[in-house]
């Protein structure tokens, strides 16, 4: 949070230089978030706890997950871009295209670096249009990794009830493209609006 401009009598005793620092300190630098300005780093994935939901309302044809990231950390981090998502059933990944942008329910926002306090929550979005004829395999388990981490540093969550699991439909089949959302403060900015 900025502090108030002083009053009036005190910017006159103030040298016109360190008076000109304090405004353009309070009214924020250009392009730079409040995270940057306090030093606050990037999340690690050790101090995120991943869960399953809440469920969402879809439109018709859309199988929707959201995911939810919340920091068990003592101080707040900052998440910023897409998550790097695997699906998998039993015998492995599954060949989804992943795909970072808008669709009918996942929002086609550009991502911004998002503060994530400590004991909060951030959100991530997936969508994919049904599988008309059934799909096999599903995915029962979702791998999530940040943004230009290694593979091998993501965490994994169970896909639960199996409603939810995501069915892949076929290659070249619009079922089997993912549409992610970057990462959100909440789950109204993952959706489509």
């Amino acid at each position: 949070m900025v502090a108030d401009a002083p009053p009036a009598a005190v910017w006159r005793a103030w040298p016109p230089a360190l008076a000109c620092g304090f405004l353009f300190l309070a009214s924020g630098l250009p392009g730079v978030s409040k995270a940057q300005e306090l030093g606050t780093r990037g999340c690690r994935l050790s101090q995120l706890a991943l869960g399953i939901g809440p469920w969402i309302s879809e439109a018709t044809g859309q199988h929707t997950l959201a995911v939810r990231l919340v920091n068990r950390g003592p101080t707040p981090c900052v998440l910023d871009g897409y998550p790097t998502i695997r699906l998998s059933d039993r015998a492995g990944t599954i060949p989804f295209v992943i795909r970072h942008g808008g669709d009918q329910m996942v929002t086609s926002d550009r991502p911004r670096r998002v503060l994530v306090g400590s004991s909060h929550a951030t959100f991530v979005v997936l969508n994919h249009y049904r599988c008309d004829l059934g799909g096999i395999p599903a995915a029962r388990t979702l791998s999530l990794g940040l943004p230009h981490a290694p593979r091998a540093q993501s965490a994994t969550i169970a896909i639960r009830p199996r409603q939810r699991w995501i069915d892949y439909c076929d290659k070249g089949d619009r079922g089997s493209t993912v549409s992610v959302s970057p990462f959100e403060p909440n789950l109204r900015a993952a959706l489509e609006h």
